[in-house]
């Protein structure tokens, strides 16, 4: 007999399947994540709550606070005329917009009951992921830097002048098939989840995972994922039962780890004086400091509903090509969209990282935690408002995953 929870459970194996799906769709009928899954959740969504009734479902602020987030964004592009709707049309927009979609995730999730089996089987997809991330971004970083890499990624690297710079390709690993910043909304997200599992339920550092993640982020070159990479190691220090021996072990491990890290890169023929001085010493705050200046000069024009675009043509003329954008998230969130819709989305992920903490608290799983730390860490260098990233979303189902076994084993102490 066909179940509802069946295909909840199938939907979050595919998921955890995204960066080759999301491959075989770009060779195919070429769709896009938002599409297939985002479409298919809102589906699933509006199956389980005509199943279960508005009456029996869990309907907490978090769901509300989404829904604020999606109606705001909704009323301010139709108000200053965005356009959007008048291109797409409400219906297209309904099943692809990934806001709603947040929304569907998030009841999906608190109206389900994740069992045992499927986060065996997760876990072990999670792995298989690491490595084949680990094993695409080797040949990357050593043979082709584009293998396995969307024809627009290609194309934007070409056209942002670092084609040729091997310490300015962004290597996407497994997930470029996903969007360009998935190698750190998705892959590190799914590592933190690896991570906590381990030291959870296995009582041990998975060490072998952690290189291979770290192959992962160096390959990408991107900085902010770089150092997004050891939030990862956060479930461990939390639960290691002496934190200053751990702090002092990993002191101790990470200078002979990096010297033979350098060691073979020297072997194999990086330049790895040429990556220290024009990759990691390389001025990036200039950009970040110019963010705070074209903030402090336009933000006052439209403080309460903001700009109405993401870059204004009197932004543009300021940035006088030394930026692309007000590159701090936080900052060009508030400069397009004002104090009241960044009150709005602020909360609203505030509440996420709230939800994510509290369970961490009672169940001693910190790997949500690290998913949610990752994306607020990511809007302070860059500008990216999706929380609907796979990793992201498995962050939520292990959450509750975990909060619900707290809870049964609670009850069942209490009934003994």
């Amino acid at each position: 007999m066909f179940r509802l929870s069946n295909l909840i459970y199938l939907y979050f194996i595919a998921l955890a399947f995204a960066p080759i799906v999301s491959f075989l769709d770009y060779e195919t009928v070429n769709q896009g994540f938002y599409k297939i899954y985002g479409a298919t959740l809102l589906i699933i969504s509006f199956a389980l709550l005509l199943s279960r009734g508005v009456n029996k479902s869990k309907i907490d602020i978090l769901i509300l606070a989404a829904a604020a987030v999606y109606f705001y964004y909704l009323a301010w592009d139709i108000v200053l005329n965005q356009g959007t709707l008048y291109r797409k049309g409400f219906v297209f927009d309904f099943f692809v917009n990934p806001y709603l979609h947040t929304i569907c995730l998030i009841y999906v999730v608190d109206n389900y009951t994740v069992p045992k089996s499927l986060v065996k089987i997760l876990i072990n997809i999670f792995k298989g992921t690491v490595i084949l991330a680990a094993g695409v971004s080797t040949i990357q970083f050593l043979h082709d830097s584009f293998f396995f890499t969307p024809d627009e990624i290609i194309a934007y690297t070409r056209q942002m002048g670092s084609f040729g710079n091997d310490f300015e390709i962004r290597r996407m690993s497994i997930f470029g098939y996903l969007g360009m910043l998935d190698v750190s909304l998705s892959f590190l997200p799914i590592l933190g989840v690896l991570t906590a599992y381990y030291a959870l339920e296995k009582k041990k550092i998975p060490y072998g995972y952690l290189v291979l993640g770290f192959i992962v982020v160096f390959a990408n070159n991107s900085r902010y994922a770089q150092l997004g990479y050891f939030i990862t190691w956060l479930p461990m220090l939390v639960l290691s039962k002496n934190k200053w021996r751990m702090l002092g072990t990993s002191l101790l491990i990470a200078p002979i780890a990096v010297g033979l890290f350098v060691l073979v890169l020297n072997l194999i023929g990086f330049d790895v004086q040429g990556y220290i001085q024009e990759r990691v010493l390389a001025d990036s705050a200039t950009t970040r400091l110019l963010a705070l200046e074209i903030f402090n000069k336009f933000f006052g024009r439209h403080p309460w509903f903001g700009s109405g675009v993401h870059l204004s043509n009197e932004v543009i003329v300021a940035l006088a090509g030394r930026s692309s954008q007000i590159h701090v998230g936080y900052l060009a969130h508030l400069y397009s969209y004002g104090i009241i819709g960044s009150f709005l989305v602020f909360s609203f992920w505030l509440l996420i990282l709230k939800r994510f903490y509290r369970t961490a608290k009672i169940t001693a799983y910190w790997g949500s935690v690290v998913g949610i730390l990752v994306f607020l860490w990511a809007n302070v260098t860059l500008v990216t408002y999706q929380i609907l990233t796979y990793g992201i979303m498995m962050s939520f189902l292990f959450n509750k995953y975990y909060l619900t076994k707290s809870h049964d084993e609670n009850n069942q102490n209490y009934l003994e």
